[in-house]
């Protein structure tokens, strides 16, 4: 079956003359998208700085802290640099963000309010920050994105293995240079020692959108053509071109429209989701999100694409694309269950907090009303036999509270008086002077009447 005539035909000359170059529309476009996307990012990172700063001003003593910690991590990052230590620089870096969360406080200053979404972030963006993860960015999307080419077309490369760095020969996959670009872009900002996870919310909408523009702008040099189809919204290339796709007179599907269709709806639920003051304070969940729709979307439309299919009906680009939706999704529950974990923390941390500063003060009893019921308590004493001798009070024996109360447990008992015994012939200790001696073996001779002897005797 002939396709019908498509209803969208372009007639147009994809390439163009820009100050005595010939340029092709499309690279140009891609070209002006990135320029933008880099504006977009650092105006969204700027008011950002703008009001962290803000309301660090309505908290002086937080500000305080949190600048004296970024003096000192940055003096550990500055050692560990003129030293040539990367276990110092990755040391302060770590130091950098332990003591700047320290610093600003993980627990709310009101203490009847479990979770502070609007409390100041510790760590500000840097515009010189965005520069060198933006070149670490572009870096492992070039390099990871021609990956996936050779690894799609793998039958190929092996066969030209010096085509392999040959850029005129092939391209780059766009779901490899994202990844690649993400994991760059996120090496280089951990090394700087700048908030990831702030970077992560701050790169989402610039990524999403320049993602859909750039897919736009292949319909200026007729790239991303899908299969041929008789749908009325099809499309087609007319004139010479030269155009990217194979046959670009033929009705197809506009595969690249459709991608840029769903990258648009993933961008529309990121800005939605930026309301939320859960995913606010969450930023990388924002990031994981947007990014997964974006890579389910492309799952999607990669069924109308032209490619070959590599594992059953999937294609390369599809296995990656389908990897990414997983990991992002699987990124996005962790970071929910670990900010549930931290909210209960502060919920509990919170409550006891709260019962502490809700105890009543205790009331003041006046002592003429308390003394009547202290007398009735108290046990009665045989009055001193004189008005001026005090009430000899009972001892307490070791190990005990009160007099006559069992010892407490592990208490070694007291000392036993152990009568010592002399045997009936014994003569009394030497010391003795009480009553006469009776025994036989008495010092002196004696009558054994007991009676005292005469002076001849002693």
């Amino acid at each position: 079956m002939i396709p019908a005539p498509a209803v969208v035909v372009f007639d147009f000359d994809p390439v163009g003359i820009i100050l005595g170059f010939a340029v092709r529309w499309q690279y140009a476009a891609v070209a002006a998208i990135i320029f933008a996307a880099l504006l977009l990012a650092g105006a969204i990172a700027l008011v950002a700085e703008r009001r962290r700063v803000a309301r660090m001003m309505r908290d002086p003593e937080r500000a305080s802290a949190v600048e004296e910690a970024e003096r000192a991590a940055q003096e550990t990052l500055s050692a560990g640099g003129a030293t040539g230590s990367a276990d110092v620089r990755a040391s302060g870096s770590a130091a950098r963000h332990e003591a700047l969360d320290r610093a600003a406080g993980e627990a709310p200053a009101d203490p009847v309010t479990p979770v502070a979404d609007d409390r100041p972030w510790p760590v500000g963006l840097r515009a010189d920050d965005l520069l060198f993860i933006v070149a670490g960015g572009i870096a492992g999307a070039v390099v990871f994105g021609r990956l996936g080419w050779i690894l799609l077309y793998v039958d190929y490369y092996r066969d030209h293995t010096a085509s392999i760095l040959d850029p005129a020969v092939g391209g780059l996959t766009l779901a490899g240079g994202v990844v690649g670009g993400v994991v760059a872009g996120a090496a280089m900002a951990a090394v700087l020692g700048a908030p990831v996870a702030r970077w992560f919310g701050v790169a989402i909408v610039p990524l999403v959108l320049a993602l859909g523009l750039g897919k736009l702008a292949m319909m200026l040099g007729g790239a991303g053509q899908g299969m041929p189809t008789d749908d009325p919204w099809a499309t087609a290339f007319a004139g010479p071109g030269p155009w990217a796709s194979l046959a670009p007179m033929i009705p197809s599907h506009p595969s690249q429209v459709y991608e840029a269709a769903t990258s648009g709806g993933a961008l529309l639920v990121v800005l939605l989701l930026a309301l939320v003051p859960a995913f606010r304070r969450h930023p990388a969940s924002l990031f994981a999100v947007g990014i997964g729709l974006w890579a389910a979307g492309r799952f999607a439309v990669a069924f109308t694409w032209r490619d070959p299919a590599l594992v059953g009906a999937l294609n390369g680009d599809q296995l990656v694309t389908l990897g990414i939706a997983v990991v992002s999704a699987v990124w996005t529950l962790a970071i929910a269950v670990r900010a549930r974990r931290q909210g209960a923390a502060s919920f509990a941390t919170s409550a006891a907090a709260r019962a502490v500063t809700s105890v009543p003060p205790a009331a003041v009893v006046p002592a003429a009303a308390v003394a009547p019921a202290v007398e009735e308590t108290l046990p009665e004493q045989s009055p001193p036999p004189f008005p001026d001798a005090p009430v000899a009070a009972e001892e307490s024996a070791p190990g005990q509270l009160l007099p006559g109360a069992p010892p407490l447990p592990g208490t070694p008992a007291p000392p036993v008086a152990m009568p010592i015994w002399h045997p009936p012939d014994a003569a009394p200790w030497p010391h003795a002077t009480a009553g006469p001696a009776t025994g036989a073996g008495a010092s002196g001779a004696t009558s054994g009447t007991g009676e005292e002897p005469g002076p001849g005797e002693r």
